[in-house]
């Protein structure tokens, strides 16, 4: 049994991971969530909540719904590979898989069929394709102006300030965003929420996306700026699970 002990405001929750046998007679493991006995009897608020239900989201049978996976770059197959798992296990074997990619207007049809026979090939079952013809359109307003209030906090303004006091401000908060850095990945910003966009409008009844994580090299983009690509990306979605393999294939294909 591994414990963990999480101390909010008001109460002491402990974490238990518990090892038990499964439908199938495997040995599993389950987090557990548990008000501990010392903690005072009193309402969950609404925060506790929703870590309670949080914990225990996974451990019940799924039911019908769908897996979505957004499969946005050839990443070897691994973001293809784990839905295909996971739909194979008992709790999630009446969820079905859709797939999402993106792709030219004029050629919907034709990146349709060849992502089908693709995906034949690898036999993997899924009940749909959508190609976005319009994944590269530039996002919203309301949406970039949301992106900007939300860095805020974390940005250099390096242009507001003598060029020796930001030197020394970057050199000892290397996290944080510069102008140049802005205005040098302001299309890859401008992607990230205008897949959050996207993923509103078709998966948001999902019961889990998988996704394709956006890759960031170190040194090149700075830590503030790449959680709040990831931040923007996710929010106010269901659960999404960004994975990104290593290019070495992991499908098998049949010919």
């Amino acid at each position: 049994v591994l414990k963990l002990e999480v101390i909010t405001d008001t109460r002491l929750f402990t974490f238990e991971l518990v090892a038990h046998d499964d439908d199938d007679g495997k040995a599993t493991t389950q987090p557990l969530l548990k008000k501990d006995k010392r903690s005072p009897t009193v309402p969950l608020n609404v925060s506790d909540q929703r870590l309670l239900e949080a914990s225990q989201q996974f451990q019940r049978k799924q039911g019908k719904g769908t897996v979505d996976v957004w499969w946005l770059f050839d990443d070897g197959g691994l973001t293809l590979l784990i839905p295909y798992l996971l739909t194979n296990k008992k709790r999630w074997k009446d969820c079905k898989i859709r797939v999402f990619i993106g792709g030219k207007i004029n050629r919907i049809d034709h990146d349709r069929r060849a992502m089908a026979t693709l995906l034949s090939k690898f036999r993997i079952d899924f009940s749909d394709i959508t190609v976005l013809g319009d994944i590269n359109t530039k996002p919203k307003k309301e949406h970039m102006v949301a992106f900007e209030e939300m860095i805020e906090p974390y940005r250099l303004k390096e242009d507001d300030m003598e060029q020796e006091a930001a030197e020394r401000l970057k050199n000892s908060e290397p996290w944080r965003i510069t102008d140049n850095e802005l205005e040098l990945y302001r299309a890859k910003t401008n992607r990230q929420i205008r897949l959050n966009e996207l993923l509103k409008e078709h998966s948001s009844t999902a019961n889990l996306i998988v996704m394709s994580l956006p890759l960031a090299r170190k040194g090149a983009v700075s830590s503030a700026l790449y959680m709040a690509w990831l931040e923007v990306l996710s929010k106010d979605l269901p659960p999404i699970l960004l994975v990104r393999g290593n290019h070495q294939s992991v499908l098998t294909f049949y010919s």
